[in-house]
């Protein structure tokens, strides 16, 4: 398996970075607390990223923070993006703010044609709880709802999985099934910000993760697509790995997808041929395993936690060493 996009930069997203602010208070967000560190940028210095992008080539551009949505300049930005002849214009949100509906319509007029929602819970006592903010849940459904009324937007919907949500994936799945969003991004728990201050009580244990993210297999083919970000490719099944409606976003495959301005935290490293992340440890297994150039490793905050074993049972059990 090597499902890492690797694109040029007409392909690659062009991934600006706004600031820290955000509306929400996830339990495991790692930007937040940076928002105490960094201002908010200024719209020139955006519209300058913006500029250069395009005149770099890139033809994706994907607008982040923080919460993009809550800035009074989002929506001269992304005509900003338009003008510059950006193919496509997208927003990574919590979605609140799409449940006016006059925004969400002025941000499609303006240029939006993709949207990534972040949504944890498959109910509100779950993703309230892990967005510490009531009725985030919601406001988030009801900003689909609100976006679906366009057929020219793209959604997607973003999963961060820990210990409070991991055992609810297939629900969280079904429930996009019924709300007929056929694109699925599942990420894993990055330790960093809070994710770091809060990491062993919010981290699951791999056999039990791995587990989880198998039983998806059951609803995997109702899918378009569902793309798994910074999981060990080592926790799956075959069945999984190999099938069409799966991509896997590894250290590799965040190079080779995302170019990001405006917050640059220098997680990422190549050495030749074999990609780095600071965060990450590799074993001494791993340089048995398929994916080693690839793949980052294991958390290393994981490992502080957790002895190797269950680990190895696991890349055995899937077929991955050689």
């Amino acid at each position: 398996m090597n499902k890492d996009i690797n694109k040029n930069n007409s392909n690659q997203v062009f991934l600006v970075m706004v600031g820290f602010s955000c509306n929400n208070n996830c339990v495991m967000c790692t930007t937040k607390p940076k928002e105490k560190y960094y201002q908010d940028r200024t719209t020139r210095e955006i519209l300058d990223d913006l500029k250069n992008g395009a005149d770099q080539g890139f033809k994706k551009v994907e607008f982040t923070g923080g919460e993009p949505t809550i800035r009074e300049d989002i929506l001269s930005l992304i005509k900003y993006a338009k003008d510059l002849g950006y193919k496509e214009i997208a927003l990574s949100t919590n979605g609140r703010m799409l449940s006016y509906n006059d925004f969400t319509e002025k941000l499609i007029k303006n240029g939006v044609n993709r949207i990534n929602f972040s949504l944890y819970g498959h109910n509100p006592k779950l993703h309230n709880a892990v967005t510490r903010t009531p009725k985030s849940f919601e406001q988030t459904i009801q900003g689909i709802k609100n976006v679906q009324k366009s057929s020219e937007v793209k959604i997607i919907v973003n999963t961060v999985v820990s210990k409070l949500n991991y055992r609810f994936l297939s629900d969280i799945g079904e429930l996009l099934l019924s709300l007929k969003i056929k694109f699925f991004n599942i990420l894993d728990l990055i330790p960093d910000g809070y994710a770091k201050d809060f990491y062993k009580t919010l981290v699951v244990r791999i056999s039990d993760l791995s587990n989880a993210l198998n039983n998806l297999e059951t609803i995997l083919d109702e899918f378009n697509l569902i793309t798994f970000f910074d999981f060990p490719p080592c926790l799956f099944e075959p069945k999984i790995t190999n099938s069409s409606h799966t991509a896997f976003i590894t250290a590799a495959g965040r190079d080779k997808t995302f170019k990001q301005v405006g917050y640059e935290p220098k997680r990422l490293e190549k050495g030749r041929d074999i990609y780095k992340d600071i965060h990450k440890k590799r074993m001494k297994i791993c340089k048995k395993c398929n994916f080693y150039k690839e793949c980052g490793g294991i958390w290393k905050d994981y490992l502080n936690l957790y002895d190797q074993e269950e680990i190895i049972i696991i890349a055995r059990r899937n077929q991955c060493l050689h």
